[in-house]
């Protein structure tokens, strides 16, 4: 009797391997990942960054109400005040950007090119600020203006790293990132809004006054962000990724009109098609 239920063990554990062998074969020959891939990205970004303050600006600290008289503001009484030290500068872009995995497939290696929209505004504290249009000996004119908002379209080259906890493809996977981009402002738009439509003629001369930015602008960048992806039929799907972005730092000071040196914050949201080589997960 313990001859045959030897005999029989013996079977069934010979029938598990054979089942178990192939199974692990397939599953060491489909865990596979693609050393390159293809991200679309869309991202935004906000910062409090020091504000650049155009040398035409009159301010008043002592007072809310002043009267000031000339003949640019019809002899009325306003209310201005003063320019804050900060200035809010606003980002948002989209772009393209290939990306290589090395390391065990935990490291990423990501450039391409972004185009970005940066939005930055001059405003008073309280219901507008003054404009000097005119200095002719004793006779200084100012003009009235609710808020100046510039609008700047850039050309941008990222360059990121990031490197993934696990060591292997898993549907959600966390990831830290550092990056920078190099920007180069192809064009700035300004929008004069004035306190009263007559001034309106004076949009030109003030546009002219303001200082113009420089070329190139550079940031700088650390993120948390978490991949999501799923295995099916022998390979990975595309990747979707969500980042936050923190610090996100301006370090040029002359890029913008109203915004010099910057610090914030952002979300970034990418999504990856695989197009490199498949290879074993666990290789580089």
């Amino acid at each position: 009797m313990n001859n045959v239920m030897k005999k029989s063990f013996l079977l069934l554990a010979i029938a598990g391997l054979s089942v178990l062998m192939p199974v692990s074969a397939q599953e060491q020959q489909t865990s596979k990942h693609n050393n390159l891939k293809l991200a679309f990205e869309l991202g935004a970004n906000i910062m409090s960054a020091e504000l650049e303050r155009p040398e035409q600006i009159r301010e008043n600290h002592s007072s809310p109400y002043s009267y000031y008289r000339d003949d640019y503001n019809y002899n009325r009484n306003y209310e201005y005040g003063y320019i804050r030290d900060y200035s809010s500068l606003q980002t948002m872009y989209f772009g393209v950007k290939p990306e290589f995995f090395t390391y065990k497939n935990r490291i990423g290696i990501a450039s391409g090119l972004r185009f970005t929209m940066a939005s930055t505004k001059l405003v008073s504290d309280r219901d507008n600020f003054l404009w000097k249009v005119k200095e002719d000996g004793l006779n200084t004119g100012y003009v009235r203006i609710d808020d100046i908002r510039e609008k700047s379209y850039l050309l941008s080259i990222p360059f990121e790293v990031r490197y993934f906890i696990n060591d292997r493809e898993l549907p959600f996977q966390t990831y830290f990132k550092i990056g920078a981009s190099l920007d180069y402002c192809v064009n700035s738009k300004y929008q004069v809004n004035f306190s009263s439509k007559a001034m309106e003629k004076y949009n030109e001369q003030i546009q002219n006054q303001i200082p113009k930015n420089d070329a190139f602008s550079y940031f700088v960048f650390g993120a948390v962000g978490f991949k999501i992806s799923k295995y099916a039929e022998g390979k990975w799907t595309p990747w979707g990724n969500i980042e936050f972005q923190f610090p996100y730092v301006l370090i040029t000071k002359n890029s913008f009109a109203f915004a010099g040196t910057g610090f914030g914050a952002g979300i970034q949201c990418s999504f990856q098609i695989p197009i490199g080589n498949n290879m074993p997960i666990g290789s580089n």
